[in-house]
């Protein structure tokens, strides 16, 4: 199992079996344009179209994020 920090309280954990995508506010404009991210982050919600799951852990914007969740590819919607 490898776990890797992305960003803000975003994580990536990858096993043998799966990739799971937890908390991911990767753009900016959370608690109503108020917050940042600082540094820019390095990569782009496009760039996790390969992960199985995604898991969030409680509704506050900087873990569910709606505008990251719609640009991740292939993703269902509620």
């Amino acid at each position: 199992m490898k776990v890797t920090y992305l960003e803000s309280a975003a994580i990536l954990i990858e096993t043998e079996d799966a990739e799971i995508l937890c908390d991911p506010w990767l753009l900016d404009g959370a608690y109503y344009g108020s917050w940042a991210h600082y540094p820019e982050p390095s990569f782009e919600p496009e760039d996790f179209a390969h992960v199985d799951y995604i898991y969030v852990s409680h509704v506050h914007p900087d873990h569910f994020h709606p505008p990251t969740l719609d640009r991740l590819p292939g993703t269902s919607r509620c």
